[in-house]
């Protein structure tokens, strides 16, 4: 890396970002507030009706109804924006998702917050429960009502997903995910459970009260018409409005591509040609060349990060997102921020990430559904992984977990083994669900080398990037294990205590000072010739023999140990 002045950090937050988190939790807030007041309809319609003036009266007070349409007009206008500024759609799953759910919202908002609102401010029409259950629940069942169930999911699926976005990264919010996507998962579930319960509550009534109907009847036919206009004309403007954010965007395309085309440049001779305009991560999704980005481009983690090596005095200058990040990794100015610049001129960048691949197509082999074997466990854990996250972005620590994991994961597996679990840093696996001991044990031991390599590799990256030397620690013993599949997880497993003896010696490498340890029942089974230094013997606790076991500080260690196979 180039030596150059480090990035000076900004006092202040980027506005577009405060926005549209102020606004959208405005808006999720008016949600869940609104789908617990239907859940109440589980209850009768009173307790629908006494619930709604206390959830929300704060949404009916001026400073309410201020909140609640600038958030809506706003956080819909910065998505718009958003929409605008992307230069293709060539995006991950996840984002082109939460994309079309958010334009979906209005089409759906517009007709309900017509009949609602603007039938109240017009017409003086009462917003009650009972006349609005009448008209979804008994004027419009096969249409109206689905309408409003499907406008409750989208919106909270929304809201949810960019929630999560914003917490995912805290301690917090990771304890205590379980019991939140349960009440996320709620009270969807209750709404509607809820306007069901109330729908047939409305009906008995109309049935035993004949005036109780008249009492709550909703807009006569000219003002249906009239509210219907309105809402045809507000859903036109809108999608009018999405159209021309679409068409505005593919003009300015046609235009920079035609006559304001900047050349990106990767190693190996790869080269983007795009508009004026593309940042660089999306210079190199439309282009095709890989390129990591952990928080999908929004500068919230430093994964995309490049090496500018021609063309720095030609880009602008970092915007506050770009220029927090990078001050908070300690980057030094040739390194910027691929999904925050948006070169003007040709640039020659090196990604200082790059995914590496592996092959998701393999299966895994098939097995008894319980059965009693000798297996090779193995268990390989991160040494110093809590000192990881300190004074880290937490994407970035977050990326140097998954790498790892997924180096380890992908040697196993691609020696045939099974991998049982993940625990933060901890990955204990096996090999044996499919052939002998001997194999097994082979399979384990190259699977190390294979994972020992790996790792090495991911270390220069790792100190160079994070400034976090990677190490680690594996242990792996041979014994008997009952080995099966868990039916309510279709995941292989086993159980015994190799598993245990596996951990507890990967647990004795710290002390030794090593990298690896191998019991002597591995190594003679695999058919190496047993080392004689760093020959030790241990009483593991809870386990009646001692182990025999050797240590291996060195890769060349290891590389020597499986030369000895005859």
């Amino acid at each position: 890396m180039t030596v150059g002045s480090h990035v000076a950090r900004s006092r202040f937050p980027p506005v577009e970002r405060t926005l549209r988190l102020a606004t959208g939790l405005t808006l999720f807030s008016f949600a869940a507030s609104h789908f617990l007041n239907h859940a109440c309809g589980i209850f009768r319609l009173e307790a629908m009706e006494a619930v709604r003036f206390v959830l929300l009266w704060p949404w009916r007070t001026t400073v309410g109804q201020a909140a609640l349409y600038g958030s809506f007009v706003i956080h819909g206008g910065l998505g718009l924006y958003a929409i605008y500024r992307r230069r293709h759609l060539r995006i991950p799953p996840g984002e082109f998702l939460q994309l079309l759910l958010g334009l979906s919202i209005p089409l759906l908002v517009i007709i309900h917050a017509t009949n609602v609102r603007l039938g109240n401010l017009l017409f003086g029409l009462e917003v009650a429960y009972p006349p609005i259950l009448h008209r979804y629940w008994d004027l419009s069942p096969h249409f109206g009502l689905p309408r409003q169930f499907i406008l409750l999911l989208v919106v909270w699926i929304h809201g949810c997903i960019g929630l999560n976005s914003w917490l995912r990264m805290r301690r917090w919010y990771q304890k205590w995910f379980p019991a939140l996507a349960a009440l996320a998962t709620l009270v969807p579930v209750l709404a509607i459970i809820g306007i069901a319960d109330a729908g047939r509550d409305f009906d008995a009534r109309a049935a035993q009260d004949q005036g109780f109907l008249a009492r709550n009847e909703v807009q006569t036919p000219q003002q249906t018409a009239a509210l219907g206009a309105i809402g045809e004309r507000l859903i036109l403007i809108y999608l009018g409005l999405v159209g021309a954010v679409f068409a505005l965007q593919g003009a300015r395309e046609w235009h920079e591509r035609r006559f304001r085309a900047v050349t990106v440049r990767y190693p190996k001779g790869v080269e983007a040609i795009v508009p004026r305009g593309f940042s660089i991560l999306e210079a190199s999704r439309w282009a095709g060349v890989p390129h990591i980005s952990m928080c999908g481009g929004r500068g919230r983690c430093s994964t995309c990060r490049v090496l500018v090596t021609s063309g720095l005095e030609r880009l602008p200058s970092p915007n506050v997102a770009e220029m927090n990040t990078l001050a908070w990794i300690g980057a030094y100015k040739t390194v910027r921020l691929a999904c925050q610049v948006r070169p003007r001129e040709s640039v020659d960048v090196v990604p200082l990430l790059s995914p590496r691949s592996f092959d998701p197509k393999r299966g895994a082999p098939t097995f008894a559904a319980s059965d009693e074997r000798e297996i090779a466990a193995l268990f390989v854990d991160l040494r110093d992984s809590t000192r990881l996250a300190d004074g880290r972005l937490p994407y970035d620590a977050l990326y140097v977990i998954d790498r790892y994991v997924a180096a380890v994961c992908h040697a196993v597996e691609a020696h045939g083994g099974q991998v049982t679990s993940v625990a933060g840093d901890g990955v204990m696996c096996f090999f044996g669900a499919d052939c002998d001991a001997p194999t097994a044990c082979r399979r384990a031991i190259l699977a190390l080398r294979m994972i020992w390599r790996a790792l090495a590799a991911l270390n220069e990256e790792c100190e160079t990037a994070f400034d976090f030397p990677l190490r680690f620690g594996a242990g792996c013993h041979l014994g008997l294990a009952v080995v099966g599949e868990l039916a309510s997880r279709h995941t292989a497993q086993f159980l015994g205590e190799v598993g245990n003896i596996a951990a507890r010696l990967e647990g004795l490498t710290k002390e030794l000072a090593c990298t690896v340890i191998l019991s002597r029942a591995v190594i003679e089974r695999a058919g190496f010739a047993m080392p004689t230094p760093e020959n030790h013997r241990v009483q593991i606790r809870n386990v009646s023999a001692e182990i025999e076991m050797i240590a291996l500080r060195t890769q060349s260690e290891l590389d020597d140990l499986i030369s000895t196979l005859g």
